[in-house]
């Protein structure tokens, strides 16, 4: 009886965690639930960071679907907002810790996630204790290149009304509009308010050097921070599909003439954490990175990596030690940095030269078209590829436009790729995206560029074109004292 009793136990346990399971799987949500998500979503911006397994269940075409239905678009969806305290005059020389961020949800003005970075006097991200150049302003206080940040999407469609949405504590000191494509969504910053919302869209554990995010997560390796492991989006019908395989920096250069040729791979880096600076929005990595060939440095690059929950913000600034006759010394010298992607035979893919609507095939063969896809940066600037997998992914590189060198963007889709790298797990590319540099510049020491990606569940109907669009043209905040 006993026996009987414990497997009818063991059976029911099974059952539940069956039912669990298939409540947690892409597609589960069906039209009711769907509204409900809706409702309580206009009522707590949050709601995604407490139940996180609503990305994972929700379907690509309900995700777009739900950005419409909160009076966004897949660009305003993934983005932060960022407000100067140069914008924010109202607040100038105030405590940090206390302002605030609220909007208007469902009726109600309520907090939402927020942080306020300071930067020191190279324009970088400071955390005290661990940044090498000193801070900009006052430590503590809201100036000089102090920014807050909050998500676009948290922002509300109504604006605050005095009379009707009383706070409990504090002062709303500004608001924040965002006028989109006809329509304006609103932020307000706040001082003297102990209403916080305590979410997290971000965390980074520094000890495990892992990330976890709403949407995606990942794991670099402890001996070098540019190599993932891991690497997985939590959207989907796959989400156990490793999505990544390798970042690659691909070095290859002739030393004084052309030949023969020195090839430096990602496995010659030397990226170190030097400290990350933790907030709900966004994680803030900051990175020393070297790049030694035979012994001698050859390259010092300083970066943050910023980290949203759909999106990698990474900008470099490269050193050259030596400059003028180190780069007289590299002859005809290639520098490859990208992405080597796993598996995503059946997406497509688009980029800046193509025409609006014009998409290839991600399937392991190099057709003429993609033959001819170089992409000379910064005239045009990104890459697109949809997975098929439940996300997409947006690559842009910024270089100044006065940057004197020859740069491009590449597009590589074969099963037998013409390079190999020592950090690859799977051997097919399917496909390879980045930037090569073919040309660097005589004499110039310090060289300026970003590489932005974003993770979007869809790049929506205005397809990857309006969504770079967006990116280039970002909605601007407009602050107005209340």
């Amino acid at each position: 009886m006993n026996a009987r009793l414990a497997a009818l136990a063991c059976a029911g346990v099974l059952g539940l965690a069956q039912t669990a399971f298939a409540a947690a799987e892409y597609g589960s949500v069906n039209d009711t639930e769907y509204q409900q998500i809706v409702k309580d979503l206009d009522a707590k911006p949050s709601l995604m960071a407490d139940r996180p397994e609503i990305s994972r269940r929700l379907t690509t075409a309900q995700i777009d679907q739900l950005t419409k239905d909160m009076g966004l678009n897949p660009y305003t969806w993934v983005a932060p907002v960022t407000v100067a305290a140069k914008q924010a005059d109202k607040l100038s020389g105030h405590d940090i810790a206390d302002i605030s961020v609220m909007a208007v949800r469902a009726g109600k003005l309520v907090p939402i996630p927020f942080q306020i970075d300071e930067r020191d006097k190279d324009g970088w991200v400071y955390v005290e204790g661990i940044s090498k150049t000193e801070l900009d302003g006052a430590a503590g206080k809201f100036d000089a290149k102090d920014e807050i940040v909050f998500m676009h999407r948290d922002t509300g469609k109504e604006p605050y009304n005095a009379a009707s949405m009383p706070l409990a504590d504090g002062k709303i000191v500004q608001e924040v509009a965002l006028s989109d494509n006809g329509s304006t969504r609103y932020a307000y910053l706040v001082t003297g308010s102990k209403a916080r919302d305590p979410a997290r869209y971000v965390k980074y554990d520094e000890s495990a050097h892992r990330f976890t995010g709403n949407f995606h997560n990942f794991k670099q390796s402890k001996d070098n921070l540019l190599l993932f492991e891991d690497y997985r989006a939590n959207a989907g019908p796959t989400p156990s599909h490793r999505v990544l395989d390798t970042i690659f920096l691909d070095l290859s250069t002739g030393v004084v003439t052309p030949w023969p040729r020195v090839s430096v791979g990602i496995q010659n880096i030397e990226a170190k954490l030097l400290g990350v600076k933790h907030g709900p929005v966004r994680e803030v990595l900051l990175l020393s990175i070297r790049v030694v060939v035979a012994g001698i440095p050859v390259f010092f690059i300083r970066a943050d990596m910023t980290l949203y929950d759909e999106g990698i913000d990474l900008p470099v600034r490269l050193n050259i030690p030596g400059g003028e006759i180190l780069t007289r010394v590299l002859n005809k010298p290639v520098i490859d940095i990208g992405l080597d992607l796993n598996d995503m035979k059946g997406g497509r893919f688009s980029a800046a030269v193509n025409p609006s609507g014009q998409y290839g095939k991600i399937d392991g063969k190099v057709d003429a078209t993609e033959k001819q896809l170089a992409i000379r940066v910064p005239d045009k600037n990104w890459l697109w590829l949809e997975s098929g997998k439940g996300f997409d992914i947006m690559m842009q590189v910024r270089i100044p436009p006065d940057w004197p060198v020859k740069a491009e963007l590449y597009y590589e889709d074969a099963l037998k790729p013409e390079k190999k790298f020592a950090t690859e797990t799977f051997p097919e590319a399917l496909p390879r995206m980045g930037v090569r540099v073919n040309e660097l510049p005589v004499g110039k020491l310090n060289i300026d560029l970003s590489v932005v990606l974003w993770f979007p569940a869809t790049v929506g109907e205005s397809g990857p074109a309006g969504f770079a669009k967006r990116m280039d043209n970002p909605v601007k905040p407009v602050l107005k004292a209340l």
